[in-house]
């Protein structure tokens, strides 16, 4: 009894609740006004803590003062080879033996704060009112950038057991020589000094941290959107 008393409660209120749609034409949504906007904050982590460990809710820890007492955008990369990108230049072969380029450890934290998404209207190229995305900066929320880079680039080369890419050689020992007054060639294996050892190796890096401060508004239009029938908007 209780379930065909709800039934019939569920199609009653069904039956009163109707509303009919009707779809507009050019002129009336040309005439349609509105406002509104988004204000946006985004987080994008690559080979970092922050990026591995979902417990961490912002990519640094603040004290009362809001000073940063620790940082988690240190890199963090179980393996070093899972963390490379790597391409061949125009399909480029020594040989058989594929070539590539490939950048090893790779990582980056990039963190805005605050970005805001609204609409706006510009005056196009024939003089008439035309519709605009505004992308809003604000000066005193920075885009923060932080260990942002790859460590060391390199040229690999694939040879029967390993391609070029999952290569993982590392300085730890050069081959050094000395010639004695008698002009008699002695070579022997040196360590390679503290800051390159274990390293992968390569022959640059590249690392950015810091903020990039911005402030104004980017409106992106079409050019050729005239509000014409058409019109490519």
């Amino acid at each position: 009894m209780m379930n065909k008393l709800i039934s019939s409660v569920l199609l009653f209120t069904a039956g009163m609740c109707h509303a009919e749609l009707s779809g507009l034409n050019l002129q009336e949504m040309q005439e349609t006004q509105g406002q509104g906007g988004a204000d946006l904050s985004l987080t994008m982590s690559l080979n970092h803590r922050y990026a591995n460990d979902m417990s961490l809710n912002d990519i640094s820890k603040r004290d009362a003062s809001g000073r940063v007492t620790q940082a988690f955008y240190s890199y963090d990369c179980v393996q070093d080879v899972r963390c490379r990108f790597a391409f061949s230049p125009n399909n480029h072969k020594d040989g058989n033996n594929q070539k590539w380029l490939v950048f090893k450890q790779i990582q980056g934290t990039i963190q805005i704060d605050k970005i805001s998404l609204a609409g706006t209207t510009i005056l196009n190229k024939d003089g008439n009112p035309q519709t605009a995305m505004k992308l809003s900066f604000y000066d005193d929320k920075p885009l923060k950038i932080r260990n942002l880079g790859f460590s060391n680039l390199s040229v690999e080369t694939d040879d029967t057991t390993t391609k070029g890419y999952l290569k993982d050689s590392k300085y730890s020992q050069y081959t050094a020589y000395t010639i004695d007054e008698s002009g008699v060639k002695t070579t022997q294996q040196v360590n390679v000094p503290t800051f390159d050892n274990g390293a992968e190796k390569g022959f640059m890096g590249l690392n950015m941290h810091g903020n990039l401060h911005m402030s104004g508004d980017l409106k992106i239009f079409s050019y050729n959107c005239s509000g014409a029938t058409g019109a490519r908007c």
